[in-house]
């Protein structure tokens, strides 16, 4: 009798260490898990977050109030548009609220940490650079406007173009690109317009030539 009390407080302790054991092989087990693993636990994906990112997936409360038709423009009349003096999340300038189209060639290309695919536009008349961006997919949702052009344009680029990589990579190909108008909180990004304006997200994308396309 006297034996059997003393064996179960002993019990008791073996199996808290053991716990103890096991949860330390956890803890230190988790971080050791590949990214691509790691990333796919996660529903969406801090990917997928930040006050812009509605506007950056046009799923916004104001994408309603966006003309879909678009506005044949130039990267020199957009350079010119004055910026708003503080970025919010609504739609407050005309820029915000239109598509727009230009002709223009891709500069080079790379994928973001993101998941977006950034393209470095370029005019070959004034020699100026803006950013436009293709979202992750996963990031698009049933809220997003014109959801299945959105990915159509990005498939135009995955579709014909080199696999696209983290490093920048020139591209040259000439193309008709239309995207949502969108105010970059900063504009010291490669290839930012001063004023920070954008295409993002692209809604349409044409390759006239490169990327196998004839010339």
């Amino acid at each position: 009798m006297h034996d059997a009390q003393l064996r179960r407080p002993l019990l008791a302790v073996v199996a808290l260490v053991a716990l103890t054991a096991a949860a330390s092989a956890v803890a230190v087990e988790a971080p050791t898990l590949p990214i691509a693993k790691r990333q796919a636990l996660r529903a969406p994906g801090p990917w997928c977050g930040g006050l812009l990112w509605r506007q950056m997936t046009f799923s916004d409360a104001d994408r309603r109030k966006v003309v879909l038709a678009p506005a044949e423009t130039t990267i020199a009349d957009i350079a010119e548009f004055p910026p708003p003096r503080r970025i919010r999340a609504s739609r407050g300038t005309a820029f915000q609220r239109h598509v727009w189209r230009m002709h223009a060639v891709i500069d080079r290309y790379r994928i973001a940490s993101n998941g977006e695919i950034v393209l470095i536009l370029f005019s070959i008349n004034t020699g100026q650079y803006m950013n436009a961006y293709l979202p992750n997919p996963s990031c698009l949702s049933n809220r997003s406007r014109r959801r299945g052009d959105i990915l159509a344009a990005r498939q135009a680029i995955v579709g014909h173009c080199p696999s696209v990589t983290t490093a920048w990579q020139l591209l040259g190909a000439t193309v008709e690109i239309a995207g949502v108008g969108f105010w970059n909180p900063t504009s010291r990004t490669r290839g930012a317009l001063r004023n920070g304006a954008e295409l993002r997200p692209v809604t349409d994308l044409q390759i006239d030539t490169g990327c196998g396309m004839p010339r």
